[in-house]
């Protein structure tokens, strides 16, 4: 399935003096069958970037499509088709 990051921005602790910026305009398109690697130096935003690949954290800015689902800055989505 294709995995695509669109403008991804992620702040941790927003609105507190401890505010800090781990992603900003992310842009990646992987396609189906194709393998990418993500390499860094410690604190570049890694673990970040692929905790938003299963809703782990919501972009405080940006859409994250993953096939046909959509995880999006600001919004929820509804479970089991309530």
């Amino acid at each position: 399935m294709r995995i695509t990051l669109d403008d991804v921005e992620y702040r941790y602790q927003v609105n507190t003096p401890f505010e800090h910026l781990a992603l900003h305009d992310v842009n990646i398109s992987m396609e189906p069958g194709t393998y990418t690697a993500i390499i860094g130096h410690t604190g570049s935003g890694k673990s970040t970037l692929l905790q938003h690949l299963n809703a782990l954290l919501k972009p405080t800015k940006g859409r994250v499509f993953i096939g046909d689902r959509t995880i999006e800055a600001g919004k929820k989505k509804r479970l089991y088709g309530q």
